[in-house]
């Protein structure tokens, strides 16, 4: 049975996710890139025709069928619940960027966790690998959610976009040519 939940923030927390409308790719986002924060916040995106995101869709479709039970839980878009258990998935095609996919689960976890007053476990399950890798709800976790939505809380009331330095992840970005590292 899963321990009762509590987290002193949890109040403020909901309210900022809620007021931000903020999502799980949110989190992940953040981590990886304030530019690509900015741009999702803003509802800028352009991964819809990017042929990176299209295939990696497709794989993710083909490989694990979707978790129907998950459906209109506004915001929280894991892979798979396991409700009995309290444990949330969410997959991944590749092991990489491992803090940004864990801010993701980790998401999940907290904003299930605060809805049902339990304790939730989150893992990312990585296509590519086929392992599944624990993301701890812990007070560290919990203290990067805080800090990433406070973030994301200045980047929404941020009129321009903001500056950006090249990183490893710029390759494979579908913002690459908005930002001029493609």
């Amino acid at each position: 049975m899963p321990e009762a939940f509590i987290w002193e923030h949890a109040p403020a927390f909901l309210a900022r996710v809620d007021n931000l409308n903020l999502h799980g790719l949110h989190f992940q986002h953040v981590e990886l890139c304030e530019r690509r924060a900015w741009m999702y916040l803003h509802k800028v995106n352009f991964a819809q025709w990017y042929t990176r995101v299209q295939t990696g869709a497709a794989l993710h479709d083909a490989s694990y069928q979707r978790d129907h039970s998950v459906r209109g839980l506004f915001g929280l878009a894991p892979d798979r619940i396991e409700w009995d258990e309290c444990i949330v998935y969410e997959n991944k095609g590749t092991g990489g960027a491992v803090e940004a996919s864990s801010n993701q689960t980790a998401f999940y976890a907290l904003m299930l966790s605060i809805s049902t007053g339990k304790q939730w476990r989150a893992f990312t399950h990585v296509l590519s690998s086929r392992r599944r890798r624990e993301v701890v709800l812990d007070a560290a976790r919990l203290q990067t959610l805080w800090d990433a939505s406070v973030r994301l809380a200045q980047l929404g009331e941020q009129d321009a976009v903001p500056a950006a330095k090249k990183i490893g992840l710029c390759s494979s970005c579908s913002l690459a040519a908005f930002c001029g590292f493609d």
